[in-house]
């Protein structure tokens, strides 16, 4: 939730909710039961987006990066609006800084954090 709080335009949503978590050590003393949260969405607008990259300096797990290929010119806004699928679809190899393979949708997080 880095990226949501820190854009200064208010372009990235994010939806998720908290469910229980089985595969959580449990405690004798634990008073309730270990939680993860879980990504029902994510949604960057990029026709609100002004491209400063503070998304990408704050997220400590490398879901953010550049990308070499261009955003198409003259769409409108509802065209510029891109989920997870759309997001997934159109970097289907994308690379970190350091030459390794960005994570997949399907992946569970890695917990890697940046260097």
């Amino acid at each position: 939730m880095l990226c949501v709080r820190e854009c200064p335009d208010w372009c990235i949503t994010i939806d998720a909710h908290s469910e229980a978590d089985p595969d959580a050590p449990t405690y004798s003393n634990s008073r309730r039961e270990s939680t993860k949260n879980v990504l029902d969405s994510f949604t960057i607008d990029f026709g609100q987006c002004m491209w400063c990259g503070i998304c990408i300096d704050v997220c400590p797990f490398d879901a953010l990066f550049w990308s070499e290929s261009e955003m198409p010119a003259g769409q409108s806004r509802p065209q510029l609006i891109y989920g997870l699928a759309e997001l997934a679809a159109s970097l289907p190899s994308a690379r970190r800084d350091d030459g390794s393979p960005a994570p997949q949708l399907n992946e569970p997080p890695s917990g890697r954090r940046k260097k």
